[in-house]
């Protein structure tokens, strides 16, 4: 280990082992401390203020790899988390929940993904995903155990309001003040910015549009947040994908319940929808219409080939985040690649530094084989269908109109994966499990509901006197 590495792993030890617990202590049983952690935690998934930080540490960095995980990232978001779980586990260990539903379809995914290792050519690249993979779930239980109530879930949606208000700042100074063309925000790339955006705007549209609450207008306003950040990062992808998926809500919402206000919110999102593609319209027109759009479709199209090459050859993958490894010389895969370019005439020689497929399901086949992709089809979907069934559990509900959003935000960023690999991007990832923890604590709620109504022939008097556990006071 380098001298270097040596001092940021004792960094780290010293962050993980004492200044989490220490916070953690801090945090037990101050549940107003406790709400300022998770925002701060909600918050720092965006990784910069007015650029893309990385805001965290790495050990045994490699940093010119083009792989997905380039080293043993530590993000500071998760030590966070982790002095929120143990606050929250000294100040109730019975009732702190290790195992959410749905981590164990999670932890089954990165299992199967990880057999591809007897395949990889790096090894310890395939060390370097899961680590990336695992560290999450810090988030995820922290976000599960932290939401108590509805008053709970109103704070994690306002939070993200805020942060989306902020990346906003960011997104207009790239625009208006360096003059930049396509804006990435402190994200790595436009596409991801556009997608985390989608996914969280979807949620507030759903939570929005749905029965009035304090903060339906706030909701809205970070839908409108997300729609112009999404305009300014001028991603084919994202903005078909938030187009689609907004109309998706505003159905969805209709017809769970038809009121004059989703009727309203409907129209009056539709006039606002049409003017700004009215103001916009030249410059989405040309970024669609730009000639090298033509050459980046064939290159996606010639690394789908290279993936299923990849995947005839080794069905079981050639090693969790080893696509960057076996796409360059000296293996064959990348030829695809150099010979359609080479016969153009617009290339000589042979690239050595090629990047990886765009498509997160090819990335997944190549990499990890038919069993990962089946583990990660079976965690997606599993979630979905806990969203599906609690926004009809719910219906007419605050909690089935953010099962709505959750629902279709996630479905778009799926079908986006089909082009962008943005679910594998560490601030698009800690967003998703944040969202995928609310879905877990909804379903908890839901079997608690369901019991509850179960008990009620039999002592119909308490039962219906007795509020929802989603919706009694915590005590402090």
């Amino acid at each position: 280990m380098e001298s270097m590495d040596f001092i940021k792993a004792l960094v780290l030890l010293a962050a993980y082992a004492l200044g989490a617990p220490l916070l953690g202590f801090i945090l037990k049983g101050r549940r107003k401390l406790q709400n300022a952690a998770f925002a701060l935690m909600c918050f720092l998934t965006i990784s910069g203020l007015f650029s893309a930080s990385e805001w965290g540490l790495t050990v045994n960095d490699v940093p010119d790899y083009r792989g997905t995980a380039r080293g043993f990232h530590c993000y500071f978001d998760v030590i966070l988390a982790e002095a929120l779980m143990i606050g929250i586990l000294l100040e109730s260990p019975r009732k702190f929940r290790w195992a959410p539903p749905g981590l164990w379809l999670y932890l089954t995914y990165i299992a199967l993904s990880m057999l591809s290792i007897f395949n990889a050519p790096m090894p310890l690249y395939c060390w370097f995903a899961a680590w990336k993979q695992l560290q999450v779930i810090f988030i995820f239980v922290a976000a599960y155990n932290f939401i108590r109530t509805i008053g709970d879930v109103r704070l994690l949606l306002t939070t993200f309001v805020v942060t989306m208000g902020w990346e906003l700042v960011a997104v207009l100074k790239m625009k208006y003040v360096n003059g930049l063309y396509q804006i990435a925000g402190t994200f790595e790339h436009q596409n991801a910015l556009a997608m985390y955006a989608n996914l969280i705007g979807l949620v507030f549209l759903g939570a929005g549009a749905g029965p009035k609450q304090p903060r339906s207008t706030v909701y809205l306003a970070g839908f409108l947040i997300c729609c112009w950040i999404a305009e300014c990062t001028l991603s084919r992808g994202g903005l078909v994908a938030l187009a689609g998926g907004a109309g998706l809500v505003m159905l969805w919402s209709l017809a769970d319940k038809i009121t004059p206000r989703r009727i309203a919110v409907v129209s009056a999102l539709s006039v606002i929808a049409l003017i700004g593609v009215l103001i916009a319209y030249r410059t989405i027109q040309n970024r669609f219409n730009a000639t090298y759009n033509a050459d980046s479709a064939m290159t996606r199209v010639l690394l789908n080939q290279a993936s299923r090459q990849m995947l005839h050859d080794r069905p079981m993958g050639q090693g969790w985040n080893n696509f960057a490894v076996v796409i360059n010389p000296p293996y064959h895969y990348g030829d695809v690649v150099d010979n359609y370019f080479k016969r153009l005439g617009e290339f000589s020689g042979v690239d050595k530094n090629k990047g990886i497929v765009e498509s997160h399901y090819y990335l997944l086949l190549a990499e990890t084989g038919y069993q990962g992709l089946a583990g990660y089809l079976l965690f997606i979907g599993f979630f979905l269908w806990l969203n599906i069934r609690a926004a009809f559990h719910f219906r007419c509900h605050f909690l089935g109109a953010v099962s709505i959003g959750i629902a279709v935000g996630c479905a778009s960023n799926y079908v986006q994966s089909l082009l962008e690999r943005v679910l594998t991007q560490p601030r698009n990832m800690m967003e998703w499990l944040i969202l995928l923890a609310l879905t877990a604590k909804i379903e908890t709620w839901r079997r608690a509901s369901k019991a509850q109504q179960a008990q009620r022939p039999q002592a119909p008097q308490r039962s219906a006197k007795a509020k929802p556990l989603y919706q009694r006071p915590v005590s402090t």
